[in-house]
């Protein structure tokens, strides 16, 4: 007799190898999708943090207008890791503008210029300076020039040239008053220009700057440029811009305080999306945060941001811990209710509750032994596989995303892992030790007996599915307890699949990015402003031209009624809307467009209302109305909203800003579409834009010419003649320049590609894990129930009556299984982007797919789950199967 019972455990494992086996498997399950999820998760924040950081810059609060003897003070501070310094090193008049184009364009300044600012290495670090051709510079006497700038040099720069600027400042010239400038862009004029030189220096130059994503850099009348400052000499009489990283990202606001605090700076500017909590009284210094960085550490300056991706990520992680807890307490309880006669026999024999628990918690300790190292091996390898296929593929947004294996993961899943097993232990280890020798003896699988009476009688399901059919449903009702256990585990399955689908279409709505749709531009900028229509017609009869789109675009001063400003919008964005007129709100930022009569074709599958009527626009001055825009709060939620409510059939007066001599002239709104004909996305842009057709537009704005050509390529077609073409134009007149935008084209349908390669493998995984669960559920639930369908066969029933019931056993748990786990996973998508709507405002719609592949799924892989075990019940004879124990 042993002494101590807890030894049988031991025994126990090796002997019933094949019970221990789908416990060890689904432990593996558990921590597989544990070390999965985490792996994808870190990766892929580890791709958005670099992205952002190439974007936004690797910067987290920077001092904008800082006096010289405040800059050395910052970067002694504690709290601060680094620090970048840029200095104004004045302006540069490259080009004074034409009398001519200022008579077209009453806008216009004076001069062109260059904005030199002077960077040292970390702040070209920190804001990511990036060049197209050549390098950054590295001594005084060098420089870098914005390569959309080129063209107003009177010569145009090359790589190596030497330049001397007239470095100087701006003026009002009528009253002489240096213009005040703010912000890094600086990009801002006035019509009352002068310029007034103050030095004259040489520089060498070195490269040509791409412009930064997030600036408005392409100015037409000012562009930047940047040379290289040490700043190891710092000027008092001067203000410069201060870039920081912090040590520790807690309490990121606190700490800014404390800068400026230190500083003794009692005249901050704070910009309005801030939340600085501190009133602004004198404009001089302005501090702003790189939320954009901020965010994806969870340390935005934006409280409601923090909180709402925090919840977000608390409720994946516990839908996570759930299903691991299903999967392992699932495993655990039907093994144990299958022995409760051998843990009978062991009260019989002495053994004291205390023992059993004991018994059944060491298994887990020792199954767990084997499981969790093949489990992270196995979460590994998983993406390891996933990641080598989106780097063999070799394609766009996902390409340079790498895979990180951090080790605190690794433990974390382990520790989770482990900590799930035994918390899913202790259930079936108090319910084996509390039940009484005789009551675990007498049991069949449960700790209570349930009488017949309580089985319920169904004539439906007799009626359809026959004899077999009412078997199952009995067997079902017999054992509630294991079929609430085994259904609970094949729903937290389907939850799994619907919730991180939802949760990779949110995700994929944020990486989405709106632009215009073409693969080159061309462009006149000569005195004309004016293509030639022979341009566009040899254009068109070019082989590789797909289409082409000739484009006007007329800044138009709108009437909008009040009653038609959506009342979200305008509390948003109140200081628009400052100039009232009788009939609404004066309004500027409105924009009348043509692309020619393809335009509108290409418009129609993008009319949420209304239709395209050539003839009746151009009777009516018709416009197609884009009013949805995409836009972030200062609270840093992202919406997509209406700015106006018109409706087809609604009349606008418009009139041109061009000085045409027409007043206001009266538009019909045709038809309402979210989106222009190019667009890819959303506008980010504050405008009201209205598509017409050319001849509303010359009636209009008084002119049927154009200035610019969007054309698309053919993607089976080489792009020669397209280049060719715009090649000779360029050489022949130099007021014509042209963009290539097919490498950026191919790297957005590559990003596309491949965002969806990452996104369905993730969801892959998903569905793997759900389909090996459910397949280790069902089968060992059937498993150990040999004897039971032994005893059927021996009273009578065929082979293929058993096997008709098991099947239809299976049916039910489909049934009951996958409309539970839609009807859940679809209630949890959806507060997963409730919890999200601080972040992102999107609307949210049922997943059909998802819901219609799940319910799919769950009937396919409980068929399946049923014809794997019921094959090997077929060929175990009747004799040995009651004499089994499994």
């Amino acid at each position: 007799m042993m002494n101590r019972y807890t030894q049988l455990t031991g025994k126990y494992i090796r002997g019933q190898k094949k019970r221990s086996i789908l416990t060890i498997f689904g432990i593996i399950l558990s921590v597989t999708l544990l070390t999965s999820v985490a792996t994808i998760g870190m990766s892929y924040r580890d791709k958005v943090i670099r992205q952002t950081v190439q974007s936004f810059g690797d910067y987290h609060v920077s001092f904008n207008g800082m006096e010289g003897d405040a800059v050395a003070n910052i970067q002694q501070q504690a709290a601060v890791q680094a620090a970048g310094v840029i200095s104004r090193e004045g302006y540069a008049v490259i080009q004074k503008t034409s009398e001519k184009e200022r008579s077209e364009n009453p806008f216009a300044s004076a001069y062109r210029y260059l904005n030199v600012k002077g960077y040292d290495e970390e702040a070209m670090r920190m804001l990511q300076v990036q060049v197209e051709e050549g390098r950054l510079p590295q001594a005084s006497d060098e420089i870098i020039l914005s390569s959309w700038g080129l063209s107003s040099f009177a010569t145009k720069p090359k790589l190596g040239d030497r330049v001397s600027l007239t470095l100087g400042i701006r003026k009002v010239a009528s009253t002489g008053e240096i213009r005040p400038i703010s912000g890094m862009g600086d990009f801002g004029w006035g019509v009352d220009e002068a310029f007034e030189g103050q030095t004259k220096r040489e520089f060498t130059v070195v490269g040509f700057m791409k412009p930064a994503s997030n600036q408005s850099w392409s100015s037409s009348f000012i562009y930047p440029a940047i040379t290289f400052n040490d700043h190891k000499t710092i000027d008092k009489n001067r203000t410069y811009f201060v870039y920081v990283q912090m040590k520790s990202l807690d309490r990121i606001k606190d700490k800014t305080e404390s800068i400026l605090t230190s500083l003794h700076l009692q005249s901050t500017e704070q910009g309005s999306a801030l939340e600085l909590n501190r009133e602004s009284t004198v404009k001089s210094v302005r501090v702003e945060y790189n939320n954009e960085l901020l965010k994806l550490y969870g340390k935005s300056t934006y409280g409601s941001v923090n909180a709402s991706t925090s919840l977000a990520f608390a409720a994946i992680v516990v839908i996570i811990l759930l299903s691991t807890i299903a999967v392992i307490y699932n495993t655990f309880h039907i093994s144990v209710l299958e022995r409760m006669s051998q843990f009978g026999i062991l009260r019989c024999i002495g053994a004291t509750p205390a023992q059993i628990r004991k018994i059944v918690m060491r298994e887990a300790v020792l199954l767990s032994v084997f499981g969790i190292p093949i489990g992270l091996l196995l979460g590994t390898l998983f993406m390891k596989a996933l990641f080598y296929s989106i780097s063999f593929l070799s394609l766009g947004f996902l390409n340079d995303m790498r895979m990180v294996v951090s080790p605190l993961v690794l433990l974390g899943a382990a520790a989770l892992g482990f900590i799930t097993v035994i918390f899913s232990a202790t259930g079936p280890a108090r319910q084996a030790a509390s039940v009484t020798p005789l009551e675990a003896v007498k049991s069949t699988g449960t700790t209570k007996v349930e009488p017949v009476t309580s089985v319920k009688k169904s004539d439906w399901v007799k009626w359809i599915f026959g004899i077999e059919g009412q078997f199952a449903r009995r067997n079902l009702q017999r054992n509630k307890r294991r079929f609430r256990i085994t259904a609970f585990s094949m729903i937290i399955s389907l939850v799994l699949l619907i919730v991180f689908s939802g949760l990779v279409d949110l995700l994929r709505q944020q990486a989405s990015q709106s632009g215009i749709r073409y693969s080159y531009s061309l462009q006149y900028e000569g005195s004309s402003k004016q293509i030639d229509p022979t341009v566009f017609e040899e254009i068109v009869k070019l082989d590789a031209v797909k289409q082409a789109y000739p484009f006007s675009n007329e800044q138009v001063m709108a009437i909008i009624p009040k009653d038609k400003v959506n009342p979200t919008y305008y509390e948003l964005m109140s200081d628009m809307f400052v100039v009232e007129t009788e009939q609404g709100y004066r309004m500027s930022n409105n924009f009348l467009q043509s692309f020619g009569e393809n335009g509108l074709d290409d418009l129609k599958p993008k009319l949420t209302s209304g239709a395209i009527d050539k003839e009746q626009m151009n009777r009516k001055n018709g416009v197609i109305l884009i009013q949805k825009i995409s836009m972030m709060t200062e609270s840093g939620k992202r919406l997509i909203l209406d700015q106006t409510h018109f409706q087809v059939g609604d009349e606008i007066q418009i009139r041109t800003m061009n000085g045409n001599g027409q007043g206001y002239q009266t538009v019909t709104v045709m038809g309402i579409a979210d989106q222009g004909p190019l667009s890819t996305g959303y506008s980010e842009s504050a405008v009201l834009g209205m598509v017409t057709t050319p001849e509303v537009m010359a009636k209009i704005s008084g002119s049927d010419a154009y200035s610019r050509i969007f054309i698309q390529a053919k993607s089976d077609q080489p792009d020669d003649s397209i280049l060719n073409y715009l090649q000779t134009l360029v050489q022949k007149d130099a007021g014509y320049n042209y963009m290539d935008r097919v490498s950026e084209l191919l790297q957005a349908k590559n990003d596309a590609m491949t965002a969806s390669i990452f996104f369905y493998g993730f969801i892959g995984v998903i569905i793997l894990i759900a389909f090996l669960n459910i397949i280790n559920t069902v089968s060992t639930n059937l498993i150990l129930r040999t004897k039971e369908f032994a005893v059927l066969k021996a009273i009578g029933m065929t082979q293929r009556d058993v096997s008709k019931m098991i099947l239809l056993e299976g049916l039910f748990y489909g049934l009951f299984s996958g409309i539970s786990g839609i009807l859940i996973g679809a209630a949890l998508s959806y507060g997963i982007q409730f919890l999200y709507q601080n972040t992102l405002d999107t609307a949210w719609g049922i997943p059909w797919t998802s819901m219609g592949l799940a319910l799919f799924g769950a009937l396919f892989t409980t068929f399946l789950a049923t014809m794997l075990p019921m094959r090997r019940l077929n060929r175990v004879p009747i004799v040995q199967a009651l004499r089994a124990e499994e």
